[in-house]
Parts: structure tokens; C-alpha cells; sequence
């Protein structure tokens, strides 16, 4: 037995998460944990694998040496264990200090398995890359191979999926299949039936407080409630005066010898609704880098944003102010101990973090944002004690609070349930119908793609495959 936990509870600092749990899991076998945004899901996995306490009768033969836990976001720190900033991937001489893949390989000792993982990835091209420079789903790709490689006694993984495209999601899937089959004690976490392979039968549901061990064909509708709101009340937001917001001409980018960008060329006007698509290292976080002003490279390129060529003498701040922005990476630098309120008006300044005072009127309208998406209670909460979901919905209201005319949305919805994307699915098609902002959205998954979305760059290896109307 690696678990036997009976009558205990699960709780942060005062907040209880968990209650009367008792759960079992032997040498070789698998669970999946699901429940819906802020259900506790991510706690039981991490009490699951010892980096967190549990109250009561608690037995366990696992330490936290015995077990790996891959969390749902990368986090970086540098090679002398301080933290990375969000910038810095662009930063040729801070590289000295970022690790590279092979550097982060060296420590696990499986080297056969290690390069096992890294052909079925195809993560040999990635080998000499500084470990700050790959794309969120290179980076998930990664912590999957570091895991997968040291054949952990208890593996634990937080939303598997998340990040990853189409192939490697299937690919993953066969993996876990595999490890489930040879035996590999495995807890996984998911929003829904579709997060976990087949091979997954055996659940923790967990809601209201509770945790109940229940079988797949159990398992019930987490989300019976679903409803498009097309009557949401929108703040004031002004109407775009630029007749062409973004064009790009001929872009080209190399990083480290490697190309990510090649010949690209691309035109946003307002109003234009644009899903920009592609595999895992495609391009297109670097594309969307490149113009909202973080790679330093973009000005000795032909890019100009809102009429004005790149480079014409405007400051980093000119363009952050007119661009709303959300990316997986950007919640890992955002501070932890700010209140919620704070975190959403730092979005008036372009900082992560609010370090000017915000005018009340700002402050307000921070507060109607939260109130349009229900989570007006939580704006003086501190940003870290909110569920990872909770944070995500705080890092969209952040790119919305000065109501840009542009919107730059990679992965909005990555870590959300069902509930809480389909309530931004209709406020974004909400703001396509009632203002004149243009936006960009990035996901790996058509479901989450909001219907006024009809525009898409799709890009592949750094270069445009299609360029046009969505079919």
C-alpha cells in the first residue's frame, strides 16, 4: 500500500479544502483526480505526492524523494537557483546564466530512458536551447521527459494535456496507456472524462469539500448548466481611429543558430478576429513577442503596430498600452502577494505587478471586470492564495481593464473548466459584436475557438501554411 489515508482533511493555512477523506492506493495502480475549477484537484495531488500535509490517520510509504510531481505551469529559475524574468528569454546577455535542455537532462541518471523520451518527443533539436527560449508547450514537453525519464515510484500529473498539440497529446495518451499497463503507480488530474487516457478507471471525484472514489462509468456531468450570455454589460470601451493595427513584412528570426520565424507576412485591421494556429514550436508565441515589444529583435524588423513603424520612437510602454496580453508564461511572474484588485490595474501600466498608484476610477473599473465574470468577492484577495482557475480568470480581466483596441490571447482558456470557458467564449464574442477591438487567440483545442473568431494564421516550422477566412 503506498496510500491509506482515512478521516483526514486537507487544508491551507485556516482554508479548508478537503474534508473527511479517506482514500486508498496500492503498488501499481492509477487514479484520476477531477472536480471542476477550484475544487481542490491540484492540493489532493500535491498531498498525493508529500508536498503537502494531511490531517489525521495518514499512512503513507511514499516520501517526497519517491515521488514526481509535474505541475500544470513551468516554472524557471536560473543555473544559480534565482528566478527568471519574463523578458529574459530575449535577452542574449543574461543567457549565460538561463540552463540549457541538456544541462537540465544531466542529473537524471536513466540515460537510456532519458533518450527513449526525447526521440518519441522529438525534443533533439531542442537539446542546446536555452531552457527559457522554448514555447509553453516545449516547455510542458519538457517536464513531461524530465518525469517520465526518473520512473518515479508515484508519479502525480496536474492537467497532463495542458499546453500540448494535437499529436502530442495523442502520443502522451499512449505513454500513460503504457505505464498504466507495465504498472507505474500514476494520479492524474483532470476538468473533465476527456482529460484522462482510457486506461484511467478508477476516480476521485472531488467537489463540495469532499473527495469520493468512484469508477469511470460513475462519473457524473460536471457541467449541466451550460448557456451562452450574449446580454453582458461591457465598460465603456473606445472605438479604434487606427485604420490598420499590426502589419508585418517579410519577418524573419533566428535564436541560437535556430530558425523560428521565417518570411512572415500578416495585416490586422480593426475589428478582425484571428485564431492563429500550429503544432507546439511552430512560432507562434515568438510571432506575438515579437510585437508587443518583448524580443528587442523586433525593432530591426519591418513591423509596424497602430500606423507607426517599430523603432520610430515610441517606448516599449507606447505599444504595451494600446495591447492587451495573455500568455501561460506571464502567470508565473505575476506577484503573488498583491491583491487581485492591484494584479488587474497593473494592467494599465504594461508592468506585472503594480508598481504606481491607480487612479479610483481605475480601481473601479478593475472591480466591474471582476464583477462581469461573478468574482467581484475576490478583489482583495492576495493574487497566491486564489485557485491556479481563479488566476488565469484575474490574468484575462488584466489584458481587458483598459479595454485596448487590441487583444493578443495565447492559450486564454489553458487550465479552465468548462463552465468558466464558455463564460469567456461569450464575453469575447461579446466584445467582437459591441466594439471595434481586434483580436488574436491561440489554443490547441477547436472547442475553445469562440464562434466570431473567422480570420486564421496557421503556421508551421516558423512559416505561413494558410493565410485567410476560417472554414
Amino acid at each position: 500500500m503506498i496510500i491509506h489515508w482515512k478521516s483526514c482533511k486537507i487544508q491551507i493555512r485556516t482554508t479548508l479544502i478537503i474534508n473527511d477523506l479517506t482514500l486508498k492506493l496500492k503498488q501499481g495502480e492509477s487514479i484520476g483526480i477531477i472536480g471542476t475549477n477550484g475544487s481542490g484537484k491540484t492540493v489532493l495531488a500535491k498531498a498525493l505526492a508529500g508536498l503537502i500535509s494531511v490531517i489525521g490517520e495518514a499512512e503513507s510509504s511514499v516520501s517526497s524523494a519517491d515521488a514526481v510531481y509535474v505541475s500544470f505551469q513551468s516554472e524557471f529559475s536560473l543555473k544559480h537557483g534565482t528566478s527568471a524574468y519574463r523578458q529574459q528569454r530575449w535577452n542574449m546577455p543574461d543567457y549565460e546564466v538561463v540552463p540549457t535542455v541538456k544541462e537540465l537532462f544531466e542529473n537524471i541518471q536513466n540515460k537510456a530512458e532519458l533518450n527513449v523520451l526525447i526521440e518519441k518527443f522529438a525534443f533533439e533539436q531542442h537539446l542546446n536551447r536555452m531552457v527559457i527560449s522554448l514555447s509553453n508547450g516545449e516547455q510542458r514537453k519538457l517536464e513531461l521527459i524530465k518525469a517520465l525519464a526518473q520512473k518515479p515510484r508515484l508519479l502525480v500529473i496536474d492537467n497532463a494535456f495542458n499546453g500540448l498539440d494535437t499529436s502530442s497529446r495523442a502520443l502522451l495518451s499512449a505513454m500513460i496507456d503504457q505505464l498504466v499497463y507495465n504498472g507505474q503507480s500514476l494520479v492524474l488530474t483532470g476538468l473533465k472524462p476527456d482529460d484522462f487516457p482510457s486506461s484511467i478507471n478508477q476516480f476521485v471525484l472531488v467537489q463540495n469539500k469532499t473527495a469520493t472514489t468512484i469508477t469511470r462509468n460513475q462519473l457524473p456531468n460536471l457541467y449541466p448548466n451550460l448557456h451562452v450570455d450574449d446580454k453582458i454589460l461591457l465598460p465603456h470601451w473606445e472605438t479604434t481611429l487606427y485604420e490598420e493595427l499590426i502589419s508585418v513584412k517579410d519577418l524573419n528570426l533566428e535564436m541560437g543558430g535556430q530558425t523560428i520565424l521565417k518570411s512572415i507576412n500578416w495585416t490586422v485591421k480593426p475589428g478582425e478576429k484571428w485564431v492563429l494556429s500550429g503544432g507546439n514550436g511552430s512560432g507562434k508565441t515568438s510571432l506575438l513577442n515579437m510585437i508587443f515589444a518583448d524580443n528587442p529583435k523586433a525593432y530591426a524588423s519591418d513591423i509596424s503596430l497602430f500606423g507607426k513603424p517599430k523603432g520610430s520612437g515610441e517606448s516599449i510602454w507606447d505599444i504595451k498600452e494600446k495591447i492587451g496580453f495573455v500568455s501561460p508564461e506571464m502567470h508565473q511572474y505575476l506577484p503573488v502577494r498583491q491583491k487581485v484588485n492591484d494584479v488587474i490595474c497593473s494592467g494599465f501600466f504594461g508592468s506585472e505587478g503594480l508598481y504606481k498608484k491607480p487612479t479610483s476610477y481605475q480601481r473601479n473599473l478593475a472591480q466591474q471586470w471582476l464583477n462581469t465574470v461573478g468574482l467581484g468577492y475576490i478583489s482583495d484577495k492576495p493574487f497566491g492564495e486564489l485557485s491556479a482557475s481563479a488566476q488565469r480568470m484575474v490574468l484575462v480581466l488584466r489584458a481587458l481593464v483598459k479595454t485596448p483596441p487590441l487583444l493578443m490571447l495565447d492559450e486564454p482558456f489553458q487550465g479552465l473548466d468548462i463552465n468558466n470557458i464558455q463564460k469567456l467564449k461569450s464575453l469575447f464574442d461579446v466584445i467582437a459584436a459591441q466594439t471595434s477591438c481586434a483580436m488574436i487567440f491561440v489554443s490547441h483545442f477547436e472547442h475553445e475557438i469562440p464562434s466570431s473568431f473567422n480570420l486564421e494564421l496557421r503556421l508551421k516550422n516558423g512559416q505561413v501554411v494558410f493565410l485567410g477566412k476560417r472554414v
